[in-house]
């Protein structure tokens, strides 16, 4: 027999896990006031390294030199990490973002929308949904997501992207070994989404 308390006592958990609960706020409102901030170069992001969590893991990244190898620190429950692009990303480069040994994305589907605002105007946050959206809309693009999958990638097209100055991406994790993941776009020309984004199993 199916648990009758299921609901209530998956909230109860919640709302004991004090990392957990303070996590997921922030996930789901945006509001990084209670991580701290780390800022990397150019070339750091060349060479690769793993971001922190419970950081703004900012970066001058943009895509004109080597092809960018970042990975993720441990999915452990109430891991939070943010990732933000503090250059224009749009030198051709691809920086991909790998989980640590044994970790995977959550299955879902990541709807990318396009606003075409203006240059450096941001777009509304994306997040992952474990159902799935069938029809791309605001002339975005839908991002599929396995419990395969260890590795995000993004090129950095020139002109057209959503990887202008002020870019996140934001990992949290609710289950223990699997990342959610949510991006909000800047805007540079467009505003298209980059010609690759995409996960995969590698």
């Amino acid at each position: 027999m199916a648990n009758p308390m299921y609901g209530q006592n998956k909230f109860d958990d919640i709302l004991g896990n004090a990392k957990l609960l303070k996590s997921k706020l922030a996930y789901l409102s945006w509001n990084w006031q209670d991580l701290g901030y780390e800022a990397k170069s150019d070339a750091n992001a060349d060479s690769g390294y793993t971001l922190r969590e419970s950081y703004v893991n900012g970066s001058l990244w943009d895509g004109d030199g080597a092809a960018a190898s970042m990975v993720l620190p441990s999915a452990t429950v109430g891991a939070l990490v943010v990732f933000r692009f503090n250059a224009q990303a749009d030198g051709g480069q691809s920086i991909t973002f790998t989980t640590a040994s044994g970790d995977y994305y959550e299955d879902g589907t990541l709807m990318l929308t396009v606003d075409n605002n203006g240059d450096g105007q941001l777009s509304q946050p994306n997040y992952l949904q474990g159902w799935v959206q069938a029809v791309a809309t605001s002339g975005g693009t839908i991002v599929t997501t396995a419990s395969t999958h260890n590795t995000l990638a993004i090129a950095s097209t020139a002109t057209n992207n959503q990887t202008n100055i002020g870019a996140e991406l934001v990992w949290f994790c609710e289950k223990a070994g699997y990342w959610k993941l949510a991006f909000k776009g800047s805007e540079l020309g467009s505003g298209a989404v980059n010609a690759t984004f995409a996960t995969s199993a590698v």
